[in-house]
């Protein structure tokens, strides 16, 4: 049993807590979502979905309880089978597995799903740039990226609220947005799914995974501490301003041109003269939305050869405040837990 501390936070109103803006928005999100059933690219359940339903750390969480010893509990993991490969709308758990053979994760799974009370301030995982805040109900809510340097972005997902404009510079630790549980997923399975961060890392355009398995050697886009991520404030050994990643501008400006859906495509004409902003969006959506694009583009990249280069540099942090938290603690059941 898991001791919990109430902790004090203003909340906003319950609609922007799921993301809902307008009935007009919603409206327009439903019938996408019909017309993406249609197409066989909806939400796809069965028997072993039922494992995301957690209130033995969903409701503790919605009544703003923070874990006493301050370890955050991790719901689910990236998916060392499918995640990052490829995408869908699937949250069943038939061929997944987490970094250590468990299944402590779902199919296709890739982020890190970190427990926490909607409020919550999330910090910026390394120094860098805020460059791309995304709205898409549908999938995930309000969404922040930030740009590292070297091809490594990270994104914060189920988002209330954002605190920082894009464009501009942060520090190790600064607080970039509210937690909530924004989207369609986090509405639908209210309130038996945690609310929680679905933390992401980018390595060149990819989904990665920031824990180690087993004697792995440390690589880009893991955590500082391996596979205890902590959470910190700006350190000595950080970059003061890390320029953001590069972007090969013809190869952007040609993805945005091939996008086939209507509604994307005026996402991506609204930022195209922010190359920052369009690689980041690109990137999520040809990970997220794939279907909006020719199969024959979903590998394409909008960074040069090269722009990973000293990735492995770019050492991440537990994205939740010090104030609150100290570490994760992964959340396992009797079902997750690796073999012995």
């Amino acid at each position: 049993m898991h001791r919990s501390r109430a902790v004090e936070r203003p909340l906003p109103r319950l609609a922007q807590r799921f993301g809902i803006r307008s009935g007009a928005q919603l409206a327009a999100d439903l019938r996408h979502a019909a017309a993406g059933a249609l197409r066989g690219s909806g939400f796809q359940l069965d028997l072993t979905s039922a494992g995301h339903l957690r209130p033995d750390i969903a409701l503790p969480a919605y009544a703003g309880l923070v874990p006493d010893d301050g370890l955050a509990p991790v719901m689910n993991l990236f998916d060392r089978v499918g995640g990052g490969h490829n995408f869908s709308q699937r949250v069943t758990r038939r061929t997944s597995r987490d970094f250590r053979g468990g299944r402590l994760t779902y199919d296709e799974h890739d982020g890190t799903d970190i427990v926490c009370p909607v409020g919550t301030p999330l910090c910026a995982a390394a120094p860098g740039t805020v460059v791309m805040i995304r709205d898409r109900w549908l999938r995930g809510g309000l969404t922040v990226a930030v740009d590292h340097g070297h091809g490594v972005v990270t994104q914060y997902t189920h988002c209330t609220k954002t605190l920082r404009p894009v464009g501009e510079r942060v520090s190790r630790g600064d607080s970039i947005a509210l937690s909530g549980v924004s989207g369609m997923d986090m509405t639908t399975f209210f309130p038996w799914v945690a609310p929680h961060i679905h933390f992401m890392v980018w390595i060149a355009g990819r989904p990665v995974d920031p824990f180690l398995h087993g004697d792995e050697a440390p690589r880009a886009g893991c955590w500082m501490h391996r596979n205890a991520p902590e959470p910190a404030e700006a350190l000595s050994g950080d970059p003061p301003s890390p320029q953001v990643s590069e972007v090969d501008r013809s190869a952007a400006r040609a993805l945005a041109d091939a996008c086939t859906d209507p509604q994307i495509r005026r996402e991506l004409e609204g930022v195209r003269d922010r190359p920052a902003t369009l690689a980041a969006l690109l990137e999520d959506a040809l990970h997220h939305d794939r279907w909006a694009w020719p199969d024959s583009l979903h590998e394409q990249s909008v960074r040069p050869p090269g722009a990973a280069d000293g990735a492995a540099r770019v050492a991440l942090t537990l994205p939740l405040p010090a104030s609150e938290y100290r570490g994760v603690r992964l959340a396992d059941t009797w079902f997750t837990r690796p073999e012995p």
